[in-house]
């Protein structure tokens, strides 16, 4: 376990604030959901989603699509892409995510999903909102029609909320 060396008090109400410097590290947004863990006499917050439990389906789902199509499917849960060595996403698609809007841009350009993962062609990111919790996203990249990469983003965010529900 790694020491910060910061500090915090408790409030009146029970609540501490996690330092900005500690939020952009661990890329942690406002509204995201954090589950309390009692250790020994540890306190240890962990991100928590709802996806969690699910991601082997998820991922069964994701690699029948990208066997059918020349397409890169991505899925950000926590921040991390779980189907790509759970690297954390890049700010600039964090930020898209949190719009909780479906984002395209119909350029075939580099798209920067983090430091390690840098990917060419048209992109769709569609947020995965569930009963008004941001769960994750599905990204979609490839050099295909954009309107048939939004079509396939919105097949499998429909599969994943029935597996969900």
């Amino acid at each position: 376990m790694i020491s910060s060396g910061i500090t915090r008090k408790i409030d009146d109400l029970g609540r501490i604030v996690l330092p900005k410097e500690i939020r952009r590290t661990l890329n942690i947004n406002t509204g995201d959901d954090f589950q309390i863990i009692i250790d020994n006499n540890k306190i240890i917050l962990e991100r928590f989603s709802l996806l969690d439990s699910y991601e082997n389906n998820i991922i069964k789902i994701i690699n029948c699509f990208t066997k059918e199509n020349n397409y890169k499917i991505l899925i950000a849960i926590k921040n991390k892409i779980i189907n790509y060595n759970n690297d954390y996403i890049s700010k600039v698609i964090s930020n898209i995510i949190q719009e909780r809007k479906i984002y395209y841009n119909n350029k075939i350009e580099k798209n920067v999903i983090n430091n390690n993962l840098i990917i060419e062609g048209k992109i769709v990111i569609l947020p995965i909102v569930i009963d008004s919790d941001l769960l994750g996203a599905i990204i979609v990249i490839s050099e295909d029609n954009i309107n048939n990469m939004i079509m396939t983003s919105k097949i499998i965010y429909n599969l994943i909320k029935n597996i969900i529900k």
